[in-house]
């Protein structure tokens, strides 16, 4: 099964693993068709997130306050 994680991370292992070492976070078990559009959102210079145990497409990070 697919499984996302934070922003920008999805993957088809639990943990998914990146340069060495896993990433840690909420991790939600997605369907096939949830991964592909999130791939696709990825790849089209779009966010994917999971907030609260959703996956969100499309995701829009807060701005960055500065100080």
């Amino acid at each position: 099964m697919p499984y996302a994680v934070g922003l920008d991370t999805m993957g088809t292992e639990n943990p998914i693993v990146i340069e060495g070492t896993p990433v840690e976070g909420e991790y939600l078990e997605i369907s096939w068709d949830d991964y592909l559009a999130g791939i696709n959102c990825l790849v089209s210079g779009q966010h994917v997130c999971v907030v609260n145990g959703v996956l969100i497409l499309d995701y829009e990070p807060p701005p960055q306050v500065m100080p």
